[in-house]
């Protein structure tokens, strides 16, 4: 079932978790002959909210400050016969809780592969369609060489497809079982701990450790620290569209609407919504990667206190993965390219943002690459004093003028000329945005089993 981000780590979502590790317990050791198979089958019967009286249970866990404790009495008491006695067997609070959280985050994770299928079918179309805009490349904010904006979200669909790959290599760790007793030495399962372990991960579908110690939360950890890795990469593209849509830039905008207003006392203003809600969300996900970080001190074989860390850093940080996703994919869709502007911004520098092929067809020409740097670097120089267009004072130079002429100076300034692997990068990405949000599509059905 496909819960909302914002309802998946809710009281009654996770009481319910509880409730479907309890009967996984419950399964798997009947299963091994720990308990007896009618009374699994009557905790799996009752394992579910419908048989809990929810007001009463968050009631008596304000009285005994102990929720899983509280969930088992009240499981217990809603199963016939004796079948209440075998509730909990030999397991302890946080094997209840933590398996639960884990639960919990591969749902999380399911929405957020679909999700990011999206913003790479999104980044697809842009790189396809931007593939030979030329605009400006920057380095330190200032014209670099030119490129074309299909090459910029080729840039960003290969990071991203990094973090795709990260996701998926880390599920055998994250998505993982840690289910031994009281202090993990499996001390009350008779000698089948590991069985029990074995026939508890294959019913949920997840992965086991070899010493299931209740100190053991680096798997969660993880996660966050992927979830944060993630939110950088899309604080990156939203910080650089915001800029881009400045007045002073002018090369991309987000097509709002007509209804849409940006402030309530300056009617011209139109703001840029989404790239905003990226970088703030991204910004409130980084925040969690120190809590987490934190709950890895664990003391000794338990601590409740790095539990309570961790699992407030993993129910704030999968929602907020979740909304920054859904607005990254809307701010892809909804961003509209000003190539106009793109190509008004390219003259700026009257040509100087293509010095680099100039300097390379003289050096080309025999002048050498050093000497050649020189020459075009002072005529730089000369051409931003004077404001003079840098042909111009290239082409009164007699190192430059006996090896190109007027003509040829023109051509190496024009910034279609000089794009590199701009074009092709951009197409090539685009497919493998598309086979990649084909793959994660595919991918995210396979996580949770019916």
């Amino acid at each position: 079932m496909d819960i909302k981000a914002a309802n998946l780590f809710s009281m009654e979502s996770k009481i319910q978790a509880w409730l479907d590790v309890e009967v996984a317990l419950a399964r798997s050791q009947a299963e091994l002959g720990m308990i007896p198979c009618d009374a699994a089958d009557e905790i799996a019967r009752k394992g579910s909210l419908e048989w809990i009286d929810k007001t009463a249970l968050l009631d008596d866990m304000q009285v005994t400050r102990a929720p899983i404790v509280s969930l088992v009495r009240f499981l217990a008491q809603a199963c016939n016969g004796s079948a209440g006695d075998y509730v909990h067997w030999g397991a302890t609070t946080q094997n209840i809780m933590q398996t639960a959280e884990v639960l919990l985050m591969r749902q999380s994770h399911q929405q957020l592969l679909n999700l990011l299928a999206n913003c790479f079918d999104a980044l697809a179309n842009q790189a396809e369609s931007g593939s030979d805009v030329v605009m400006a490349g920057r380095t330190q904010r200032r014209h670099a060489l030119p490129i074309t904006y299909g090459f910029k979200a080729a840039g960003w669909i290969d990071e991203l497809l990094r973090h795709k790959q990260r996701f998926q290599e880390a599920e055998p760790r994250v998505f993982t079982l840690i289910f031994g007793g009281a202090v993990g030495a499996m001390h009350s399962f008779g000698g089948a701990g590991e069985a029990l372990n074995r026939a508890m991960a294959h019913r949920l579908g997840l992965s086991y450790v070899d010493v299931p110690s209740r100190s053991v939360n680096d798997h969660l950890i993880e996660y966050v620290l992927l979830l944060g890795f993630l939110a950088s990469t899309c604080a990156k593209i939203g910080q650089e569209l915001y800029t881009l849509m400045s007045e002073e830039v002018g090369e991309v905008y987000e097509d709002l609407g007509d209804e849409v207003v940006g402030s309530s006392t300056m009617p011209q203003k139109v703001n840029p919504k989404l790239s905003v809600n990226v970088i703030a969300l991204a910004a409130q996900l980084r925040a969690q990667i120190s809590l987490a970080m934190d709950a890895a001190q664990t003391s000794h074989e338990g601590d409740a206190t790095s539990s309570k860390m961790i699992y407030t850093a993993v129910d704030t940080a999968c929602p907020l993965a979740i909304e920054m996703l859904e607005q990254l994919e809307e701010l892809l869709i909804r961003l509209r390219l000003m190539p106009e502007r793109m190509r008004a911004n390219l003259k700026l520098t009257g040509g100087m943002i293509n010095s680099e092929n100039v300097m390379m067809a003289l050096a080309n020409r025999g002048l050498g690459r050093q000497k050649a740097h020189d020459v075009v670097h002072s005529a730089a120089i000369t051409a931003a004093r004077e404001h003079r267009p840098i042909s111009e004072v290239l082409a009164e130079n007699p190192a430059v003028s006996t090896l190109l002429t007027a003509d040829d100076i023109g051509k190496a300034l024009n910034p279609e000329n000089h794009l590199g692997e701009s074009i092709g990068l951009a197409r090539r990405l685009a497919g493998r945005a598309k086979a990649g949000a084909d793959s994660l599509r595919s991918h995210s059905k396979t996580l949770i089993r019916d």
